[in-house]
């Protein structure tokens, strides 16, 4: 195991033990961390009194949709703590709050283990730590226990962060998946054994050779414009200063991540699914009644030509538009082949017809 490879690891071992193919090992254990994030986010959708606010976060490109409009960005390691964050969220809402605690306790006590699977959730921990401040008054023997419990996510994070990796372990590495039937050229094992200066040169190359910073500005705009009908949610979820140091804290170690990692667009959505999940646990009823007047305005006073554009509007931004992972060209389509449902069928209609001829 190298830095973020136990997850890796107990599969080419388990492989190994039971000489089956360890791609079907990945294969069900995305299609459980997938099961488990879909399970709980539409549990915790289903316990919301209306939808309504939720309508372009469902259906945009970045939250359920990201993995299709963006293959090689989506189904990495990050599904392992959105299955977590969905199941805690879940819990913290449904579970009597002894029972949340326990559970939250267990998933500190499992974090390490998933920051050795990849150096990089660390920075999202502060998302698990903001879903239990939320639903708990904290005290002093709280917050030492906590602190307590986060001592091994910390070692491991260092662990993982400053292990010197030598060329010769990536050649092995990449040797041993070779012989699984699995080879691999280039991609982020290639990047294990490189130092800190490699990375930082190659941010700086595409930024200054390509409009990476204008993209992904416009990305987080585009993006920003779903949460708006939640500003009473993201209110109540935030206005405890903890949370807001929290989310502060994350934010900064982004900030570092985009200076030596070019998966801006990842990094990107895995916020947008976080602020997304803790969105749906404050409770609905501080605020139906504002929704219920929205409701009530959209069916009496809106006329058929403002409902035609918010149609239309809708369309157009479930549509035209996804968030590259990495080094992709603009995020808008420029073609109509770029339209996010063409985009789904294209590839797979040219191959229909290449093998048909």
């Amino acid at each position: 195991m190298i830095r973020r490879g136990l997850l890796g690891e107990a599969i080419y071992f388990l492989s190994q033990f039971t000489h089956i193919n360890p791609g079907y090992y990945v294969f069900l254990c995305q299609i459980l961390f997938y099961a488990i994030f879909f399970v709980f986010s539409y549990l915790l959708l289903k316990s919301q009194r209306t939808l309504l606010p939720y309508a372009f976060l469902i259906f945009s490109p970045f939250i359920y949709t990201f993995q299709i409009n963006d293959l090689q960005g989506g189904f990495r390691k990050e599904i392992i703590y959105f299955a977590l964050l969905a199941f805690i969220a879940y819990a913290a809402k449904a579970y009597e709050h002894k029972v949340f605690e326990k559970i939250f306790y267990i998933a500190l006590l499992l974090y390490p283990a998933i920051i050795l699977t990849h150096e990089m959730l660390a920075i999202f921990l502060p998302y698990v730590l903001i879903v239990y401040i939320s639903v708990t008054d904290l005290t002093k023997k709280r917050i030492w226990v906590i602190a307590c419990m986060l001592v091994p996510s910390i070692i491991s994070f260092f662990a993982s962060s400053f292990y010197a990796v030598t060329p010769i372990q990536v050649t092995e590495i990449l040797q041993s998946i070779t012989q699984a039937g699995y080879a691999i050229d280039g991609g982020a094992i290639a990047w294990l054994d490189k130092p800190v200066a490699y990375g930082i040169n190659e941010v700086t190359q595409i930024v200054q050779h390509e409009p990476y910073i204008t993209y992904y500005l416009l990305v987080l705009l585009l993006s920003c414009l779903a949460f708006i009908p939640l500003y009473k949610q993201m209110g109540a979820l935030f206005h405890k200063k903890s949370s807001q140091i929290l989310i502060s804290v994350s934010a900064f170690g982004t900030v570092v991540l985009f200076v030596v990692a070019l998966d801006w667009g990842r990094f990107i959505y895995i916020h947008l699914v976080s602020l997304f999940i803790l969105s749906l646990i404050p409770n609905i009823a501080d605020y139906s009644s504002l929704q219920c007047r929205l409701e009530k305005i959209c069916k009496l006073y809106v006329n058929k030509t403002t409902r035609l554009f918010v149609i239309l509007f809708f369309i157009a931004y479930v549509s035209l538009w996804h968030i590259p992972h990495c080094c992709s060209p603009a995020p808008y389509a420029h073609n109509f082949q770029q339209i996010n449902v063409i985009a789904y069928i294209h590839p797979y209609t040219k191959l229909i017809w290449s093998v048909s001829k």
